[in-house]
């Protein structure tokens, strides 16, 4: 495990977080963090303190960074962007990006704010700037440095311009394999190998549609983010069955701190796999013999879980929708088990065969799906505390070989390293940054992990073992 290039103390602990694959076990496992009379008392004294610092306001306009560092609770959340503070606690909630925000508090967010917002956003900070800190370019590491005079340079060289007929090229051939599926269904509905090829091609098309979905959420594709927005609903909801909300809440937390954990607790909703999958040894410290007992056997369950991933992310999506009350996403989710149904029954199953034909697509396409995230972080570094953006982006993230077939399966997130580095770069030019990003590893010394998918796979499989072998001797404080 790696320890932040800033040694900042973690500071996660009360965070709200948004539960990873199976995290939501943990309930069940006794494997929580506080108790809700300890979460209760610590919120009372953050938000005494805020009010006390309230009733100062205007008295001080300058911050150390210790002291911008107190402030990195859910109930009192400031950041520094540029050396303005921000106090950001009562917009975090309404936050567009949804709870990343909280991910940044108490630190320097100067360089995750760049990647994440157009220019004109900017403007908006004012309403909540409270000072600025002392010493502002403190946390400017040499690699943050030469990182934001690369980015200026593809920003200047257009590396941020979008092909629109690409991506509706991309619209138009993903929705051709929808009806590929619906073909096959119909034209081979009594043969189980036309059963299983519809049901395979339903799950690449789910596969393909999030891949799209995640470009459009990240507002690659036209300037307009309400335009993005209306694609974003068509691929995620309708197309997937996945809330967008849910999502936006989860992988922006995830761009933020990737892989990043706060003494044993994951801050990067991705790795919060507990407890069947344990990603470091940290994650462990304060484990139940019976999860570690589990974790002792994580590199033959991690295949069977990637089949079932889609099933549970559709439903943390569907039930996200409903708790936010959320008619249009949930109606959209509906509206996509309809247009599911309708290759099987169509084709005259009932409506029970129309269910197990849409059970076994789920398979498929959690499989499809998680293979691919499987390989973009797992068994990278997984640090405690804050490291600048590009070098946590780096030091967490592989890559996997550039070509027609892997950029198509992969959805261009093959190249990895370089989309968390300007996550709203278009996809179809991030091979074009790629030789940059890695001449800038070697100036400073810094790992590009381009590999293929049978060594990703097998780095990923060894970390896991790795870590199995060593579960069982992990002690509970």
């Amino acid at each position: 495990m790696g320890k932040g290039a800033c040694g900042v103390a973690p500071h996660q602990a009360e965070l709200k977080r948004n539960p990873g694959f199976l995290a939501s076990l943990k309930d069940v496992t006794s494997f929580s963090s506080k108790s809700g009379e300890a979460e209760a008392a610590e919120k009372e004294r953050i938000l005494q303190a805020r009010q006390s610092m309230k009733a100062k306001k205007g008295e001080k306009t300058e911050f150390t960074w210790e002291e911008v560092e107190e402030h990195k609770h859910k109930y009192d959340c400031w950041i520094v962007i540029k050396g303005n503070v921000y106090d950001v606690t009562e917009f975090a909630p309404t936050h567009p990006g949804g709870r990343a925000i909280y991910s940044l508090g108490g630190r320097d967010a100067s360089d995750t704010f760049t990647a994440f917002h157009e220019p004109r956003t900017w403007s908006r900070l004012k309403e909540f700037k409270i000072g600025t800190v002392t010493e502002p370019d403190a946390k400017s590491t040499a690699v943050i440095k030469d990182f934001r005079e690369m980015r200026n340079k593809m920003v200047a060289d257009g590396l941020f311009e979008t092909s629109i007929p690409y991506y509706m090229w991309k619209v138009i051939s993903t929705w051709g394999i929808y009806v590929a599926a619906a073909v096959v269904m119909n034209s081979f509905a009594d043969s189980v190998l036309g059963y299983l090829t519809s049901a395979m091609l339903l799950g690449l098309f789910w596969q393909q549609s999030g891949w799209l979905c995640h470009d459009f959420c990240h507002n690659q594709v036209f300037k307009n983010r309400k335009l993005n927005a209306r694609f974003a609903f068509l691929l995620g909801p309708i197309s997937q069955g996945f809330s967008v909300d849910w999502w936006n809440n989860k992988h922006n937390t995830h761009h933020a701190v990737p892989n990043e954990i706060a003494g044993d607790t994951p801050v990067d909703p991705d790795i919060d796999t507990l407890p069947f999958i344990a990603w470091d040894m940290e994650m462990l410290r304060d484990a139940s013999p019976t999860i570690r007992k589990i974790v002792s056997k994580q590199h033959y369950l991690v295949g069977p879980i990637l089949f079932l991933a889609r099933m549970s992310w559709a439903t943390q999506s569907f039930l996200n929708a409903v708790a936010i009350t959320s008619i249009k996403e949930t109606s959209g989710i509906l509206a996509h088990y309809a247009l599911m149904m309708a290759i099987p029954m169509y084709a005259g199953y009932s409506l029970l065969g129309a269910v197990g034909y849409l059970m076994v697509a789920q398979l498929f396409g959690g499989w499809f799906l998680g293979f691919v995230f499987m390989q973009s972080h797992n068994a990278m570094e997984v640090y405690d505390g804050e490291m600048d953006f590009a070098s946590a982006q780096l030091v967490s993230t592989r890559n996997i070989h550039f070509g027609p077939l892997n950029d198509w399966f992969a959805g261009g997130l093959n190249m990895q390293i370089e989309h968390h580095l300007f996550p709203t770069m278009p996809r179809h030019n991030l091979r074009k940054a790629a030789r940059q990003v890695e001449e800038l590893c070697g100036r400073h010394g810094l790992v590009y992990e381009n590999v293929g998918w049978c060594s990703a796979t097998c780095k990923v499989i060894a970390r896991l073992h790795d870590i199995a072998k060593q579960a069982h001797v992990v002690k509970a404080e």
